[in-house]
């Protein structure tokens, strides 16, 4: 995937990341969600995993992670826009969700 399109796609999800209802715990934590992607750039919504997390404890990670999905979820309702012909390459993403911005992995 090229750049541009990772950045675009980390921007996208990154409009639907709403962190302002979790606990102070929460928004200090950072999480790593892992999921597949179907054909027509939807997250695959069964898919969505806590790959692992950081800065906080259990409880604040899994409130961080519903909060990452949520974002997941809500902004690729009409798909990311990804180009099919790299399908390969964005099958399956993990993005990491932190206080310090989005990094796709």
């Amino acid at each position: 995937m090229s750049a541009g399109a990772r950045d675009g796609f980390r921007i996208a999800v990154q409009t639907c990341w709403n962190i302002g209802s979790l606990s102070t715990e929460a928004q200090g934590t950072t999480v790593i969600v892992g999921f597949d992607m179907s054909r027509d750039a939807r997250p695959v919504e069964g898919s969505l995993r806590l790959v692992s997390f950081s800065g906080g404890s259990e409880a604040a990670a899994q409130q961080a992670f519903e909060a990452a999905r949520r974002a997941i979820l809500r902004c690729g309702t009409n798909g990311y826009g990804l180009p099919v012909e790299s399908y390969e390459h964005w099958q399956q993403v993990e993005i990491s969700f932190n206080p310090d911005g989005m990094r796709l992995r």
